[in-house]
């Protein structure tokens, strides 16, 4: 056991303290605080720690009793900084994505970042588990273990009035388990589930399942479709443009920052210059195609996911201002591309951009690159390969994800 004394959070969301000269992370810990902690060794030079008790909370930490009573105890791993100030988010995310690209990126000259805040309750999509038991919510901290949500800061309030129903009927499933996704409108209706189940169940079990959603589907664990009632799409109104989204496609989470989003985007590519002919990678339904197409820009957006390509097609069909939608993925698209190009626009997964995307990126060279992420490390790794011939020209942060240590970065990368 060893008091230790925060240092700064890093990329993954720990707090970073030293201990005889090693470095330990801390999940939970924040800057300024002084922990009791447990202390387990992780390699020869990195040490892990778990918070036993807080002996002095650093500025950034709330009181025990503004915790969701779920997070304080430990039973629920929906979020990882269930102990952060709201409007401490902008200094601890602002530093986790400056420190990621100088020290993984080694990018300099950076220009100032802005910061565009969201409020609790901002959850659009969720991706919930369910047990045999019929509880439903996120998994608890480290383990497969689900922990049933009761109150919740990020789900958003519509969603909790009707869980208790949501339960009732899993619970009269007797046993079926599996992973439910829900994504609802922007004020919280409709609501549409898909639950991804292991194996068939019984279609009047199914029926019962559907009855607390406004559209439900069942669908195996391969994708084959088990039960459908209702619809599975809705359209989401997001920066004065209808998106149609389907309960398996992607699409921003945060309805807090929808429309600032897309304003953002619309400021980056008029920032741009001249743009005549762009790519829109990893499109998703084309939430970052419609402001380049409304632009009067030739655009053709590539998605490889089967559900999110076909909202993708729909939406560029209702819109009527052109637009090409590709099914591929990014490296096959890129693979044998030759045009020239005046802007590409990317927002690819987690994992960041793969070296074949970047190699392609370099030899394509367009004046302009709108990279969008949702992970620093990653980001910073794609634009340290890139620098040598771009350099950052806009910077913008977006907690879409409030309550984790997870943070959206838009960054316009121009030509050297």
């Amino acid at each position: 056991m060893e008091e230790v004394l925060v240092e700064k959070v890093v990329p993954g969301g720990d707090g970073l303290a030293r201990v005889d000269g090693r470095v330990l992370l801390v999940p939970g810990a924040l800057p300024g605080d002084r922990l009791r902690v447990e202390i387990a060794p992780d390699g020869t030079r990195l040490l892990r720690g778990r918070i036993v008790a807080v002996e002095e909370p650093g500025p950034s930490r709330r009181p025990d009793d503004a915790v969701c009573p779920r997070a304080r105890d430990g039973s629920c791993g929906g979020c990882d900084w269930p102990a952060a100030r709201l409007e401490a988010h902008r200094e601890l995310k602002t530093s986790l994505v400056l420190d990621a690209l100088v020290r993984i990126g080694r990018l300099t000259d950076l220009p100032a970042p802005r910061f565009l805040p969201s409020a609790h309750g901002y959850r659009l999509r969720n991706r919930l588990h369910v047990d045999g038991l019929g509880r439903v919510g996120f998994f608890a901290p480290r383990s497969n273990d689900v922990a049933e949500i009761e109150t919740c800061e990020i789900v958003s309030p519509a969603l909790l009035a009707r869980l208790p129903a949501i339960r009732d009927a899993f619970r009269a499933a007797r046993g079926l388990s599996g992973e439910l996704q829900t994504l609802e409108g922007r004020e919280g209706a409709p609501l549409l589930g898909e639950l991804r189940v292991g194996e068939d169940a019984p279609a009047g079990v199914l029926d019962a399942l559907s009855a607390p959603f406004d559209g439900f589907r069942v669908v195996s664990d391969e994708g084959r479709e088990l039960f459908s009632r209702g619809p599975s799409s809705l359209t989401i109104l997001a920066g004065g443009a209808p998106f149609r989204v389907s309960v398996s496609s992607f699409f921003q989470g945060n309805r807090h920052l929808l429309d600032a989003f897309l304003d953002e985007a619309r400021d980056a590519i008029r920032s741009a210059g001249r743009v005549l002919r762009a790519l829109d990678l990893y499109a998703g339904v084309g939430f970052l195609t419609r402001p380049l197409v409304e632009a009067g820009i030739e655009t053709t957006a590539v998605e490889v996911d089967a559900s999110s390509s076909a909202d993708l097609r729909e939406n560029l069909s209702a819109w009527k201002l052109g637009g090409r939608a590709v099914t591929d993925t990014t490296e096959g698209f890129l693979r044998d591309l030759r045009r020239q190009l005046d802007l590409v626009v990317l927002d690819p997964p987690r994992a960041g951009l793969s070296p074949s995307v970047r190699r392609d990126l370099l030899r394509l060279t367009p004046p302009s690159i709108l990279v969008v992420s949702c992970d620093p490390a990653t980001l910073a790794r794609d634009l340290g390969a890139l620098k040598e011939r771009y350099r950052v020209e806009r910077l913008v942060l977006f907690d879409l994800f409030p309550q984790t240590h997870h943070v959206e970065t838009l960054v316009l990368l121009r030509r050297r």
